[in-house]
Formats: structure tokens, sequence, C-alpha cells
């Protein structure tokens, strides 16, 4: 409770708190291992496209690898992986860029089989977050008191709320004429 000032003025016991935070934590950790029940994407693999410099060349790397991704040649991988971890240049980009950074600029050419399970790794989470906000969207549109809308009006009401373009309403205007009356 010490780092929660205000909280604290309205609680009046500390267990009662702790119990409902205990029982919120429980559902959290129920709800996140439902959802990545089916994840069954090795430890090493996720370490590689964290830090492909501290993968080990041989081991059962590239087998998982494959396994995740299975378009990729291994032998090749394990191959692009020597001689990633041989340049000095590309590790001192990883550790001033960050991961995503790093592999966005990875040479898909001279690096293919290895760009791909990175990118595999990378990409996987975010594609549920855009399914997942945009059902969100769709869920405030769409309530009881609007339950009658067409599915192309909701679909252009989704395309107002999830996109990033802003107009400019000052162009817009200036290009108009108004009608005075007197």
């Amino acid at each position: 409770m010490l780092h929660f000032p205000t909280l604290r003025k309205h609680i009046s016991s500390p267990a009662q708190i702790t119990d409902v935070m205990t029982d919120f934590i429980a559902k959290l950790k129920d709800n996140f291992a439902g959802r990545l029940d089916g994840l069954t994407l090795p430890m090493e693999v996720m370490a590689f496209a964290r830090d492909p410099f501290t993968a080990a060349k041989e081991g059962d790397l590239s087998a998982s690898a494959k396994q995740a991704v299975p378009s990729i040649d291994e032998g090749k991988f394990v191959l692009e992986l020597v001689d990633m971890q041989s340049s000095a240049t590309m590790a001192t980009a990883l550790r001033n860029d960050g991961p995503a950074k790093f592999w966005s600029d990875v040479n898909a050419h001279q690096f293919p089989n290895i760009k791909k399970v990175a990118i595999f790794v990378l990409s996987m989470f975010g594609s549920t977050y855009t399914c997942e906000s945009s059902f969100s969207h769709m869920n405030a549109i769409k309530n009881s008191y609007r339950c009658s809308l067409t599915d192309s009006k909701l679909h252009q009401c989704l395309q107002i709320a999830l996109t990033s373009y802003e107009p400019n309403v000052t162009d817009l205007v200036q290009n108009k004429k108004c009608n005075f009356s007197h």
C-alpha cells in the first residue's frame, strides 16, 4: 500500500485489498494461460529472435526453428546464423536499435531463413492485438442502442474508428464558400 496512498484512504483494511488483488491476479493468470495454451514455440527460438548473437550454433535451435517455420532450410539456417554471429557491426546494431528495428534492417537476400524465423516470432502477438482492438471498437459502435446498423454502415464506422488519418479541417473549410443572407 506504500505506493498507493489514494487507495489506502478508501480501503478500510489492508487484508480486504489483498484478497481482491490476489483474486484478480489469479483470474488474470488463468486468462493468459488459456490464451497462450496453443502456443508451442520453443524458448530457444524466442530467445534467438530477441538476440541471435547469444544463440548456440549447434543444438536444437535449427530443428526448433524448422518446426516453427516449416518453409526454412535447416542447413542454410545454421550457415546464416554463423555468418551473422561473426559480424561485429550487426551485433552493435542490435544493441543500439533493439530487436524490432534490427530485424527489419536485416538483408532478406543474405539471411532469408533466419529473418523468416525472427519475423514470425516478432509478429505473432501484434496480429492478435489488431484483431482484439477491432472487435472492441465494433462492440462499442454496435451496442444495444445502435443494433439496427447495417453491415455496410458498421464497416464505414469501423474504418473511421480504426484509421489514423486526421483531415486538415482548415484546408477543407478554406475551399468552401459560405452563403451569407445579408
